[in-house]
């Protein structure tokens, strides 16, 4: 008998799901990992109490099955990759207690360097500020734990001048002065002055663009060191630089297209809205032969708009709603080929799946005032055009969701939402498999929040005796803590949120199931 490398266990504890039918819970760390990519708050069956417990008994327990390095690795999975935020601070604060006298645990709270897959939880030295304010707030009194004060400290040694400046947070109750105040980093000889500056209150933001290191960063940096201009005078000579080297690299087409999506905010900010150079970009986002060689999915130039629409006003991107709008029709494209055979998407459009406020949905870490819904039917008008898959949709009943192929996806989209309430409000999914009973299908996915009245596992049993086992994709767009099929249900997959990776990840599990589990355990901490 195998000592060390023993066997998993292939049965899932079944449960009563929140509509009082048959589901199973979700393993601790899968339970843990759709509470970081769904984010936690009030949602239809929940209250966000009730997911934060959840989701420190979520930590407690994958601690106990798998580490507490894999669940470290899970939260910067969760604010790396899914873009998360206020998620990934309580996680890093229900995880601090199981770091106490490990290595582990400072390099939990060290800066992430995404280019190298390395470092820890801090993306941005504000998530610092509120892991701090989220620690205090749920332990008074208490001093922060080694962990994070060696983690922060050597976030503050390795950050350079442009995330000093950009991340003060002066106005903040936890500003950065504060956590260098905590943590007492000992900076590089190169940056004594400008810790100087930052706690003298005097370190002017004026280099915001996202290439800080660049020739004309540098420029301009050392034009102030040696008292040759002004601060001011540099925040005017730098936006400059900046402008022209972003006309140069769009004219001359060197910036590849998710360069292009990530720096999209900065041409706003360096060249304007109205600029010649944000035309130019609008046409390269439109360019149909560069969507194509750059292979871009679709989900990444919608989450690119949704960070814009965020952060700028509905005038600074009334150019880039349209273009970036055509550009995910011309993407779609790029699914062809992803997935062979008969695909069959279903979308619960159960009464849970709308609501605003009472039952929001989180995308990069945002909570918006959009239900679930509006990313299910973008998910299934996607897949439907892309790869011709089947669209359904179910509640108390099952009905297929017609559509013309030459529409366009926001059409397909509003198809779905349309059909609120026109097959019940209740969750039922077992119609659907009678539906398809005699079609067969070699995947089916399945978006919803997973709260059925009913036992689906009889009904896709009873499907797969006659038609054949199809791969099962279970897109979870809520956190919680129970899922549709069991575990031992061959070719079963989760998928959690709406996140980055949603189609890729798609594709790679029906290779490897383990696919999810796997990319977070290739994050590298140290």
């Amino acid at each position: 008998m195998a000592k060390y490398n023993t066997k998993r266990s292939r049965t899932s504890e079944k449960t009563t799901t929140h509509e009082g039918g048959v589901g199973y819970k979700l393993r601790p760390e899968f339970e843990l990992i759709n509470l970081l990519s769904n984010g936690i708050g009030k949602q239809f069956y929940e209250t966000e109490t009730d997911q934060t417990r959840r989701l420190k008994e979520a930590i407690d327990a994958t601690v106990k099955s798998r580490g507490v390095e894999f669940v470290a690795k899970a939260l910067v999975y969760a604010r790396d990759v899914v873009g998360q935020r206020s998620v990934t601070h309580v996680g890093s604060v229900f995880l601090a207690p199981h770091l106490s006298g490990q290595e582990l645990g400072k390099y939990v709270f060290t800066k992430r360097v995404r280019h190298e897959n390395k470092g820890g939880v801090v993306y941005r030295l504000d998530d610092m500020l509120e892991i701090i304010a989220c620690y205090m707030a749920k332990n008074p009194g208490k001093r922060l734990p080694n962990s994070m004060t060696k983690g922060f400290k050597l976030a503050l040694e390795s950050a350079d001048t442009y995330e000093l400046a950009k991340y003060q947070a002066s106005s903040r109750g936890i500003s950065l002065v504060d956590v260098v105040n905590l943590v007492h980093p000992r900076p590089r000889k190169d940056m004594e002055e400008t810790f100087k500056l930052l706690m003298e209150g005097e370190l002017k933001q004026f280099n915001t663009a996202e290439d800080k290191n660049s020739s004309a960063g540098q420029e301009v940096a050392d034009k102030v060191r040696k008292g040759e201009i002004t601060k001011d005078e540099a925040e005017k000579e730098l936006k400059e630089k900046k402008t022209e080297n972003w006309r140069e690299l769009l004219s001359s087409k060197k910036i590849g297209y998710l360069s292009l999506l990530r720096n999209l905010r900065n041409i706003i900010k360096d060249s304007g809205s109205d600029s010649e150079e944000m035309g130019m970009a609008t046409e390269l986002l439109t360019n149909e032969d560069f969507i194509r060689k750059s292979k871009v999915w679709p989900h990444q130039i919608d989450l690119a708009l949704e960070v814009l629409m965020d952060e700028f006003s509905q005038n600074d991107v009334r150019r880039l709603v349209p273009a970036l709008t055509t550009a995910y029709e011309l993407s779609v494209p790029n699914l062809e080929g992803e997935f062979h055979g008969r695909t069959a998407v279903v979308i619960d459009t159960s009464g849970s799946m709308f609501g605003s406020s009472w039952n929001p949905l989180f995308v990069n870490g945002k909570k918006t005032n959009r239900a679930p819904i509006e990313k299910a039917s973008l998910i299934g008008a996607t897949l439907a055009k892309g790869i011709g898959a089947d669209l359904f949709q179910f509640a108390e009943r099952s009905a297929a969701v017609k559509y013309n192929p030459m529409d366009s996806i926001n059409t397909i989209k509003n198809k779905v939402l349309n059909e609120q309430g026109s097959v019940g409000h209740s969750t039922d999914l077992r119609p659907f498999f009678r539906d398809i009973d005699n079609v067969k299908y070699d995947r089916i996915f399945i978006i919803s929040d997973m709260q059925t009245n009913s036992h689906t596992g009889q009904a896709v049993s009873r499907y797969a005796d006659k038609n054949g086992q199809p791969h099962m994709y279970n897109i979870h767009l809520s956190g919680y803590g129970t899922t549709i099929l069991p575990k031992s249900q061959p070719k079963n997959y989760q998928l959690f949120g709406y996140g980055s990776d949603v189609y890729e990840l798609a594709k790679k599990v029906e290779i490897n199931p383990q696919e999810l589990i796997d990319e977070i355990e290739r994050i590298q901490l140290v």
